[in-house]
């Protein structure tokens, strides 16, 4: 396969400027720029399978469509649970494409699982529910770390 990664960096910045143009010239709604732009680095990703490019793919085309369907009148939180799905992709993506899992590389699951739950009990839950997931996560993430704790000193 052949290097591109010395014009890639100019082939995004005109896929970008080339939607901002468009977005301007024919008064489409501004909010497809984040979903575009996902878009862009989603195919850098698929042109080089360069974990970086992978990152804001999934953030902001996960986002974009969650912006894009609240536009539209999607109920609940969309934004945010597009963003959490987006953080989920880049997990699943890595784990698709490099067949062996680096270590390390499953980070999105933590962000990803949050803004998830978050915006799923906003959006099942009402904002009471919401407010209730909000403050007891954390308990969530203490017991992990104590299971974690605990697992470790028994293999010791």
């Amino acid at each position: 396969m052949r290097d591109i990664s010395g014009w890639l960096p100019g082939v995004i910045l005109i896929a970008v400027g080339a939607t901002l143009f468009a977005v301007q010239l024919l008064h489409l709604d501004a909010d497809v720029i984040v979903l575009v732009i996902g878009l862009v680095f989603a195919s850098a990703f698929a042109a080089t399978r360069r974990y970086g490019l992978l990152i804001p793919a999934g953030i902001m085309t996960g986002l974009g469509a969650g912006i894009l369907l609240e536009d539209i009148g999607a109920k609940g939180e969309p934004a945010m649970l597009g963003l959490g799905l987006g953080f989920l992709a880049i997990y699943a993506v890595d784990a698709l494409t490099s067949g062996a899992r680096a270590p390390g590389r499953w980070w999105p699951l933590i962000p990803g699982a949050i803004i998830t739950v978050i915006a799923g009990a906003s959006g099942t839950f009402g904002q009471e529910g919401a407010r209730a997931i909000e403050q007891g996560w954390p308990i969530l993430l203490i017991a992990v770390g104590a299971w974690l704790l605990m697992r470790r000193r028994v293999s010791s």
